[in-house]
């Protein structure tokens, strides 16, 4: 099988370099359809979303991503990976990033499924949610409970919007690839308690330690003159 990081063109730029580097670093058993969503996550996180286009022409140009049926199933999941930034990033940074895969693809190529169409809250959807929350912070109700309190609209938003709209739904992306997501959603923007209980997190879905500090969000956020200053994952002790 040829390999998935010689197989772009030999003419580098900065930013294929950038893909090249994330890719080759990435932990292997997510490498093949888990780096660009880090990838993705980190250049919305970062303010970088209009390059999101050039992630999509950089993996349609490898041998995996030939055919129509191949590249929509690739954009169905980049798309989710967008999708779950809304919550952790905004819309109007995920429009964009959006905006710039729409502007390169190929009408054949498109993808016209819709993920959320259906969605409503109910007690379906609170299970799930709670399922999810319990999974990665020991508690149905997510970390932030006890802090707001006062405020019960963040914990009630928490708990049934972001995560269950958007961080539980696990049809397209699974939780582990959802965290590959989300932690570098949150880590890009600087966000230290948030990282640190997704690096936490990363641990709680069954990743290692070594594959987590593998994952080049740091790399991508440089790229646009950032410096992350975030706890790493041999940092967390109470995973």
């Amino acid at each position: 099988m040829e390999d998935l990081v010689t197989s772009f063109p030999s003419a580098a730029t900065p930013l294929t370099t950038l893909f090249r580097d994330s890719e080759a670093k990435f932990p292997h058993r997510f490498r093949k359809h888990g780096w660009y969503l880090t990838v993705i996550a980190s250049l919305i996180g970062s303010g970088q979303q209009k390059l999101a286009g050039r992630l999509y022409e950089y993996l349609v140009s490898q041998p995996w991503y030939q055919t129509p049926t191949e590249r929509q199933a690739l954009v169905r999941r980049m798309r989710e990976a967008m999708v779950k930034c809304i919550i952790l990033n905004g819309i109007p940074a995920v429009i964009e990033a959006v905006a710039s895969i729409s502007e390169v693809e190929s009408p054949e190529d498109q993808d016209h499924s819709c993920s959320r169409e259906d969605w409503q809250i109910g007690p379906e959807n609170s299970e799930r949610a709670a399922n999810t929350l319990k999974t990665l912070y020991h508690s149905e109700k997510g970390g932030v409970t006890k802090t707001f309190t006062a405020h019960r609209d963040i914990p009630w938003i928490s708990a049934n919007v972001s995560y269950g709209l958007f961080l539980s739904d696990h049809r397209i992306l699974d939780i582990q690839e959802t965290e590959l997501v989300v932690l570098a959603a949150i880590m890009a923007q600087n966000l230290r308690e948030p990282t640190y209980w997704h690096l936490r997190a990363c641990l709680r879905v069954g990743m290692q330690s070594v594959e987590v500090d593998a994952i080049h969000i740091e790399g991508v956020a440089a790229f646009g003159g950032k410096t992350l200053q975030v706890q790493r994952v041999f940092d967390v002790t109470d995973a």
